[in-house]
């Protein structure tokens, strides 16, 4: 009997979606591990967000965001701007070529949820949301 098969099949899962992700993100010069990805989608909508609010969004502490931020300003993807009523904090917002490199991560981002989702109705998938949801929640402090 196998043990603890949901933890499996989550695991497989990830590993498999880092498989597929990972060679692309490399491709663009995206260093996995670091979020940048997810970043770059987020500021996609062209709307500059503080750090604080990009690092919300993308569920990443407040030094490990600026650490990011530093690497993803230095390679060009991304720009710090005044921000018009804190002199204590910046917008962060993408370059043109930082836009670029969004869009094809988007893309990409975009194809692999067609892949995962393919074989199954729209009720499913509703199902399985609803389910990840519980687990996402299962795991919340209380």
């Amino acid at each position: 009997m196998m043990q603890h098969p949901m933890r499996r099949a989550l695991h497989r899962l990830d590993h498999a979606r880092r498989k597929r992700l990972g060679p692309a993100f490399t491709a663009l010069g995206l260093p996995l591990g670091q979020g940048q990805p997810r970043i770059l989608c987020e500021l996609l909508d062209g709307q500059p967000l503080t750090q604080k609010q990009l690092a919300d969004r993308c569920e990443q502490d407040a030094a490990a965001m600026s650490r990011t931020l530093d690497k993803m300003q230095q390679a060009g993807l991304v720009q710090r701007l005044p921000h018009p009523e804190s002199r204590r904090c910046f917008l962060i917002a993408l370059t043109p070529e930082g836009e670029s490199t969004a869009r094809q991560v988007q893309k990409l981002f975009d194809d692999l949820e067609k892949d995962l989702c393919r074989g199954f109705s729209p009720d499913q998938q509703e199902q399985l949301l609803a389910a990840l949801d519980q687990m996402l929640h299962n795991l919340q402090p209380e």
